[in-house]
């Protein structure tokens, strides 16, 4: 479960961290985009390598690697089932591709997910006019994501001393032994998510609609700064996508 690390908040006095919640989210969102419009393995890559840049700036680039190794069973598993399945011509870099480019969305969003504490996320979502009420369930969801990975990795621990062998055999087996963690953590998650509801009821949730907020969220000069940035490349890859043809080195693939 290390790759729930990659969307659990981690406290850090970064260039990133200061940034006003709206801004990385457009960053994010820019740069996934970005990833969306590529499948080839060169591009890819070089978007990766800028991704690489901004995971360091936060200061989470140790977080960040454990969550992708964490993930890196099904990055795996989605190369070799879409290349034994693929009608592609070259079956493995269309898979190979297919996973660089998830390996980029995560890291796309991980910078907002790393550096955007749950109080933040609800306030910024507010103030661009969301409902209170959807908001509040964001940064419910950002909070439960830590208590998800403590219960699963006490579930693990649970299993394995009454004799499950979590950590052996071959992939099909290890993708088996995954149903004795994921039925306790659904029924741990309804229980808590019940009880979070009868809590809320008790506190008179929703009674009264006009809300005040202790700290309201204010645009920097950095912040602009990467809003505008972040526009402007958006507007030049979609140019370069849509009226410049690529040149042959960045649509090489392998010969598989």
């Amino acid at each position: 479960m290390s790759f729930l690390e990659v969307f659990q908040y981690t406290r850090q006095d970064s260039v990133i961290h200061k940034l006003d919640p709206r801004a990385k989210l457009f960053m994010s969102i820019v740069l996934a985009v970005v990833a969306l419009m590529f499948l080839a393995i060169i591009p890819l890559l070089i978007i990766f390598c800028c991704l690489v840049p901004i995971i360091g700036a936060a200061k989470s680039l140790r977080r960040w690697s454990r969550s992708m190794r964490g993930l890196s069973i099904l990055l795996i598993f989605i190369i070799i089932f879409n290349t034994l399945l693929s009608t592609q011509p070259n079956p493995f870099s269309h898979s190979l591709a297919l996973t660089l480019r998830l390996v980029a969305l995560m890291t796309s969003f991980s910078v907002f997910f790393l550096t955007v504490h749950p109080d933040e996320l609800s306030q910024a979502l507010i103030q661009m006019r969301v409902r209170f009420e959807f908001a509040f369930a964001m940064s419910m969801a950002m909070r439960y994501v830590p208590t998800l990975g403590q219960e699963a990795y006490a579930i693990m621990d649970a299993q394995k001393a009454r004799g499950v062998e979590l950590d052996k055999g071959n992939l099909l087996k290890r993708i088996r032994n995954i149903v004795p963690i994921i039925v306790p953590l659904i029924i741990v998650s309804i229980r808590r998510a019940l009880s979070i509801a009868e809590s809320m009821e008790s506190r008179g949730f929703g009674a009264n609609a006009t809300r005040t907020y202790m700290n309201v969220l204010k645009f920097r000069k950095r912040d602009w700064a990467v809003v505008t940035v972040s526009l402007l490349v958006l507007v030049f890859v979609v140019y370069v996508r849509i009226f410049v043809p690529l040149p042959t080195w960045m649509l090489w693939q392998l010969p598989i």
